[in-house]
């Protein structure tokens, strides 16, 4: 499958723990900031409400989610997400072959999903397309995020303080390293702490647009490639 670039925004402090330890933390379902994660559908009746409670619950416990976006150009995004500009903006390709570990796209929607809860199956048993839409779906004023997740079985991994973590490999090649416009460190900073990649990471900075509400690169000051390491061949 194609690789899909993704980009995830964090503080300048998280994004150095990032790349020294080449994983990010996973958030949990209680961590996201809107309350109506998850529960996309209309909950009015009673036995709907009970059956969202005990999927939040279990997926609370049992799923790890990393939100990612599309572009590095929104203001609104660095404001919100990249610590006011202050922050940084890791650029990845996510990389896999087998299409149900693809990133979700989130859908936007000016309304909540009705009848979603009236049609389950036996013992309220969900289809994967009902599960879909539940992890997937948020209010349409959200629509500015471009959101993707990453989702990842928390049973599957050891949990690190109460964390738990998703690993660059197998499946994440970092590619670009982005300063927010405010950020304090510079390129040649945060080049130094680029791991050795399998292939060309790129390190810049941005400034707003001159003519446009967007983020754009600061050409006045020069990016830095942390290319792969050459590897010498083997004396015969």
């Amino acid at each position: 499958m194609t690789p899909i670039r993704l980009y995830y925004m964090t503080e300048a402090r998280w994004a150095k723990k990032i790349l020294q330890e080449q994983r990010f933390k996973l958030s949990r379902l209680n961590d996201l900031n809107d309350p109506f994660e998850f529960i996309g559908a209309c909950i009015g009746e009673k036995q709907a409400r009970k059956v969202a409670k005990v999927l939040h619950d279990h997926w609370h416990k049992n799923i790890g989610i990393l939100c990612t976006g599309t572009s590095y150009e929104s203001p609104v995004m660095w404001a919100h997400y990249g610590h006011k500009h202050h922050g940084v903006c890791l650029g990845f390709d996510f990389v896999v072959d087998d299409e149900r570990h693809w990133p979700s796209q989130v859908k936007y929607e000016p309304n909540r999903i009705k009848g979603l809860f009236d049609s389950l199956g036996p013992n309220n048993l969900m289809t994967e397309r009902q599960f879909e839409l539940l992890l997937t779906t948020k209010f349409k004023d959200w629509e500015y995020e471009k959101e993707w997740r990453l989702f990842a079985n928390l049973e599957e991994r050891n949990a690190e303080d109460g964390l738990y973590y998703l690993k660059f490999e197998p499946h994440i090649q970092l590619r670009e390293v982005i300063l927010g416009a405010r950020c304090k460190e510079t390129v040649k900073d945060f080049a130094a702490l680029v791991p050795p990649p399998k292939q060309p990471v790129e390190v810049f900075k941005l400034r707003g647009a001159f003519n446009s509400f967007a983020m754009v690169r600061q050409k006045q000051i020069s990016p830095i490639f942390v290319r792969p390491k050459k590897t010498k061949p083997k004396p015969t």
